[in-house]
């Protein structure tokens, strides 16, 4: 089987250089293989616009896999208001504020209506019930804690995995991470509740997988990151929000199993392709500019 993954496309910024009427919204994927993975923050699910362009998507893939992002839950709507990205990017200095290096400088932003977690994975739900229904488009399988067998011996398993907050920085985490000002009803509490519950999810199936069905080989697709080293950029090593990005799970069912052959993941904006443990840990990521580090929006894997 031959995929293309990638993710944190943010179709809802403004890039430079978008032509009028195709600043939001508006992405070509060259189509390089029957199947897409897309892996979190590709857009907000509260603007239509993401399930049209999804909609484009299922007309040129035979399937497409979607994990939700932090940021899908926005609760901001980007058609009602303009999102004007300058090509500066802040660059603070001090420890407690890397979390916004390297992010856009973002004006003009008005919330005009709130929508959470529960709310967003409902919409995707919905999407993918309709969608599957149409036997001219491909099928949408939306990864929410969801186990997906390809064939008798490949499994597909995915969920956002929430990662598990540093306590010793919960204060800073708590006003410097935009999902708690941005996602309604979103605190650290319900961060680290939403990480549980994936961790638990991932290492009970891949258990159970392991021990029913060792034939089959597992790959797992997350937004979070798995691991540490190598998974981000290592300017932010042993910085105070790292824990809100990647979560080390080497010592989990999930990871130890031997069961898992790849990896995928997204949210760091970092790209990596390395193998640790046995498990091949990948990412392609556009980030919030045109991509960087390798990223490649036709770069194909075999699974």
């Amino acid at each position: 089987m031959q995929i293309q993954i990638l993710s944190d496309l943010h179709l809802e910024i403004e890039r430079q250089g978008s032509a009028p009427g195709r600043e939001f919204y508006h992405y070509e994927i060259p189509v390089r293989a029957e199947h897409l993975a897309l892996l979190g923050d590709i857009g907000w699910t509260i603007d239509d616009r993401l399930f049209e362009w999804l909609r484009v998507q299922l007309k040129l893939f035979k399937t497409v896999y979607f994990v939700s992002g932090n940021h899908g839950a926005s609760d901001t709507r980007a058609r009602c208001q303009s999102l004007n990205v300058s090509q500066n990017h802040i660059d603070h200095q001090s420890s407690v504020s890397s979390y916004l290096t390297t992010r856009w400088v973002v004006g003009s932003l008005t919330c005009t209506c709130m929508n959470t977690q529960n709310e967003s994975a409902s919409k995707l739900g919905a999407f993918a019930t309709d969608v599957n229904s149409d036997p001219t488009l491909g099928s949408f399988i939306y990864l929410n804690r969801t186990r997906h067998d390809v064939s008798p011996k490949l499994t597909i398993l995915g969920c956002t995995l929430w990662s598990a907050l540093n306590p010793a920085d919960l204060d800073i985490l708590s006003w410097s991470l935009t999902d708690f000002r941005r996602i309604s009803s979103f605190d650290p509490e319900t961060f680290v509740a939403l990480h549980r519950a994936d961790l638990e999810w991932l290492n009970s199936t891949v258990s159970a997988i392991a021990n029913e069905e060792p034939e089959r080989d597992i790959v797992v697709f997350t937004h979070h990151s798995p691991t540490l080293d190598g998974t981000g950029d290592p300017k932010f090593n042993d910085q105070p929000t790292n824990s809100a990005f990647a979560t080390e799970l080497a010592g989990e069912t999930c990871w130890t199993s031997g069961k898992v052959s790849l990896w995928a993941f997204g949210h760091t904006h970092w790209c990596c392709d390395f193998e640790r443990d046995g498990v091949r840990v990948y990412s392609n990521q556009r980030g919030y500019g045109e991509g960087r580090g390798g990223y490649s929006a036709d770069k194909v894997i075999k699974l």
